[in-house]
């Protein structure tokens, strides 16, 4: 295995050190995707290796198992957790492909040598989904872990026929490593919990309650609760175990249920007060709102974790955070030139928030373009992705562009908040460009997510899809907002502006429904109310001059003149229109009675 090993340690030193690359994702990532792994049953000489991959001290992790490795290089479970060192060593997040390569390697390499050992047949696995992402084969991938399940089942002894608990763990572990879009994370839940009822009432691997945890995490939706529960099970097993108090945290912490994130953080630290990523999410939760608390924990954190020149990068974020943002600048750009934005993705990530922050949008376009469009989407943080909005929406002709980074933040984010906010964002955006076509798409996609039939539902569509010119949109939903707001006026207004555009010449009779409508309502205090009838009456007297019907339209003139007596302008009409009436009788071969000019119709 000495060449694959070569080849990580090019990647790690030649590559200005793509090892960093996605380490600093967990700057601010949602939640870590490391397991933890039980101390107590079995013992394993592998247990703090273990350890180390949990602390996310990645890099003392791959030192351990490359030892470990080079001592017995034929011992299956050591090459397993050696892979997942390899590929650990990018963060959260989706392994770099050379990493992926030399773990690939390292599988081949013992499956020539073991055969299709369980270990090697999970870790193989991995990499498929790896490789192919969402396009593998999943049937093909879990058939591969069946063979292993099946060929490590206990063959005597009251565990006989029953699943290893460990080949499950590691099945287990793999999916809680992969992005959320990929593999079969109700899979590995079902042979986890298959696992853990086969060995009910015995000593059960505390690690199998905290992949299982995580995997109902990566589900996504309202599986939050089953993680916790699989979680508080971990530590009733290990109550030493500082990393399930930690994840109860982390879901506490994405609810911002402060007390409830606090007490487990607090636990953890109890348990283990160098546990780094404690450490790190306090950091992030008080980085935007207590600059001192965030700075101790930031201390904290680089004190416990791996020491990596990479991790730097977290006093440019604290010093942004700060408001310093000509020093975290200074300090981004001295990253960028020891260091590298290729190597170091989130390094542009902060040079374009601090760009932005001095008023220069071009060079904080330039950055978080950039990001964007080579940064897989498990990299890309929401934050990333607003800030994408901001900076580029300000230069006109990018919308299509931006909603197309918003499709992407959408497809790869499955919390329905964050949806809602992107298509909001979207909806924004395209209204202040004028754009109000794709306003109304965007703006009826984000209401669809938030349910809710307010009238602020019904205001904001029926007034974008007025704006759009849409007269079929807004007289559907003007009408449903009069049903479900019967006393206010906004609906009955939107109906009437909508049958307009959908009724211009005024003689489909659209516009005369509406404003008939609206006048039901406006009569209910025709003082308070009077224009809007005079408004109104003037659209029937034009309906009803189109059709011809004088009569009618001269008894529209009548009701605007009750409202007010000697109006100029409509007794001008009612006396042309009274001339045109009795043109149109004599045409008909009437005689006029003396007192026969209309008056008060009925309409």
């Amino acid at each position: 295995m000495q060449e694959s090993w070569v080849l990580i340690e090019y990647y790690l030193k030649n590559r200005k050190n793509t090892v960093m690359k996605k380490l600093v994702v967990l700057m601010l990532a949602v939640s870590f995707a490391l397991t933890g792994v039980n101390a107590q049953v079995p013992v394993s000489p592998l247990n703090e290796g273990l350890k180390l991959l949990r602390y996310e001290k990645n890099k003392s992790a791959l030192a351990f198992f490359k030892d470990a490795y080079e001592k017995n290089a034929k011992d299956p479970e050591t090459i397993f957790w050696y892979g997942q060192a390899i590929l650990s060593q990018n963060g959260a997040g989706t392994p770099d492909q050379a990493f992926v390569q030399a773990t690939k390697e390292l599988y081949q390499k013992a499956a020539t040598e073991l055969g299709n050992n369980a270990w090697i047949l999970v870790g193989t696995a991995h990499v498929q989904l790896l490789e192919a992402g969402e396009k593998a084969d999943l049937n093909a991938i879990k058939q591969t872990l069946e063979v292993a399940i099946t060929s490590t089942l206990n063959t005597k002894g009251k565990f006989k026929g029953k699943p290893s608990q460990e080949i499950v763990n590691a099945i287990g572990y793999i999916h809680s490593e992969i992005p959320t879009n990929v593999g079969d994370h109700q899979y590995a839940i079902d042979k986890l919990k298959e696992t853990i009822s086969a060995y009910e009432g015995t000593p059960v691997l505390p690690s199998l309650y905290v992949n299982l945890g995580i995997n109902y995490l990566k589900l996504g939706g309202e599986n939050g609760g089953e993680a916790v529960t699989a979680f508080l099970e971990a530590i009733n097993r290990d109550p030493q175990n500082a990393y399930p108090y930690y994840r109860i945290g982390k879901v506490y912490q994405s609810q911002n249920n402060v007390e409830s994130f606090d007490e487990y953080f607090k636990k953890s630290l109890a348990v283990d007060p160098k546990f780094p990523s404690t450490y790190f999410a306090l950091y992030q939760y008080y980085a935007d709102k207590n600059t001192e608390t965030a700075k101790t924990n930031l201390d904290l954190f680089l004190l416990n974790a791996d020491k990596d020149p990479a991790l730097d990068i977290f006093n440019a974020d604290y010093l942004f955070r700060a408001g310093q943002y000509e020093a975290s600048l200074a300090k981004s750009k001295e990253l960028e030139s020891t260091i590298g934005v290729e190597a170091l993705p989130r390094i542009g990530v902060l040079l374009a928030y601090n760009f932005d922050r001095i008023g220069d949008s071009i060079q904080a376009k330039t950055y978080i373009e950039q990001f964007i469009n080579k940064s897989p989407a498990d990299q890309v943080l929401n934050s990333d992705y607003e800030l994408a909005v901001k900076v580029i929406s300000k230069f006109k002709g990018n919308e299509t562009f931006v909603a197309g980074i918003l499709e992407k933040a959408i497809a790869a984010d499955t919390v329905k908040a964050n949806q809602m906010k992107y298509y909001k964002l979207g909806a924004d955006m395209f209204e202040k460009s004028n754009m109000y076509v794709d306003a109304l798409k965007w703006n009826v996609s984000y209401f669809n997510l938030r349910a809710i039939k307010d009238e602020v539902y019904f205001y904001k569509l029926s007034s974008v899809a007025l704006n759009a010119k849409d007269g079929l949109f807004t007289t559907d939903i003007a009408k449903q907002y009069i049903a479900a707001f019967p006393d206010r006026q906004n609906g009955y207004s939107f109906n009437l502006k909508g049958a307009k555009l959908l009724d211009t010449a005024n003689n489909l009779g659209i516009q005369f429904q509406a404003a008939t409508l609206q006048n039901e309502f406006l009569l209910k205090d025709p003082v308070k109310n009077k224009q809007g009838l005079v408004n109104n009456y003037y659209v029937m007297m034009g309906y009803f001059n189109e059709m011809k019907d004088l009569e009618k339209a001269i008894g529209m003139c009548d009701k605007v003149l009750e409202l007010m007596p000697g109006e100029a302008q409509t007794v001008k009409i009612k006396e042309s229109l009274v001339k045109n009436w009795e043109i149109l009788k004599k045409m008909q071969g009437n005689q006029k009675p003396a007192s026969d000019t209309p008056t008060q119709n009925q309409h």
